[in-house]
């Protein structure tokens, strides 16, 4: 059975503008969709998905350092 497509041309603009109003699921499956049109070579070994998965886990945790706070530890150790 042939599958019904649609082609739509949206400014770029206007994607830009609609991001903020997603959910955090729907951002997330924009940047899958982004990440595998990007990479669509790049095969992962099941360690770096888990590696992966591990890190989103910890960042949605809040357990991350930002530049900022890691620039101010790098200056404090060299002082």
């Amino acid at each position: 059975m042939a599958e019904n497509t649609l082609k739509v041309n949206i400014p770029f603009q206007s994607l830009l503008e609609a991001i903020p109003s997603l959910g955090i699921s729907e951002k997330h499956k924009l940047w899958e969709l982004l990440e595998a049109e990007l990479f669509p070579d790049d095969e992962d070994s099941p360690e770096d998905l888990a590696e992966i998965q591990v890190a989103r886990a910890d960042y949605k945790a809040g357990d991350y350092t930002t530049f900022d706070q890691y620039l101010a530890q790098r200056s404090n150790r060299s002082t």
